[in-house]
């Protein structure tokens, strides 16, 4: 089956996506376990997708897990992240009741990855597009992500990369010709979980 083409999800679909996220964050607090719901019945869906979750409170990160590996239906992917960005990022405690009101989620759908020559680190300065592009490190130790819209929190390309080094654990002015590069691009849902527990 091939890879979702996310560019071509409607409206409906990015709006089923959204509401097996406000499922999964009701069961992450009711019953801390994640029950995958019914398949949407949308072909997209169920397509290979790769996806990151991003939860927040206001404008502060809550959680944000994801893959950049295509080999699960997409709507299954987005629940699973879901879960974990709400109960298993080690950065933080798990969602509480007091806090489910006041989370919104970003659910970042992302293009295939595409290869880029390794032909040195000025060159890959070069070549990003501030904004747009994420950016997988690789070699035989390490690797590392980030999302495009992780920009928002750098001013130059040289800061976004030397961030991503960091990440990866390598040194933050390291490099090596046997780093393999990757970049794509996403497309973003946004959300709020506007559930109402019962009293």
């Amino acid at each position: 089956m091939p890879v979702s083409s996310f560019i071509n999800l409607s409206n409906a679909e990015q709006s089923q996506l959204k509401g097996l996220v406000r499922k999964v964050l009701d069961d992450v607090v009711n019953n801390k376990l994640l029950r995958l719901p019914s398949p949407p019945q949308s072909l997209l869906l169920a397509a290979p997708g790769a996806c990151f979750v991003t939860l927040y409170i206001g404008q502060q990160l809550r959680g944000c897990i994801g893959t950049y590996s295509a080999e699960q239906p997409l709507w299954q992917n987005v629940c699973r992240y879901c879960y974990y960005s709400a109960c298993e990022d080690r950065r933080f405690a798990p969602i509480t009741e007091s806090e489910l009101a006041q989370i919104r989620f970003e659910i970042s759908i992302l293009s295939d990855l595409v290869e880029m020559q390794n032909k040195g680190e000025q060159s890959l300065l070069q070549q990003l597009q501030l904004g747009k592009d994420g950016l997988l490190l690789k070699d035989n130790a390490h690797s590392a992500i980030f999302l495009p819209s992780v920009w928002h929190s750098f001013t130059t390309a040289a800061e976004f990369l030397q961030a991503l080094k960091r990440k990866g654990g390598w040194a933050s002015h390291y490099w090596s010709p046997d780093i393999k590069l990757y970049k794509f691009t996403t497309f973003v849902i946004n959300g709020e979980n506007n559930i109402v527990l019962p009293a």
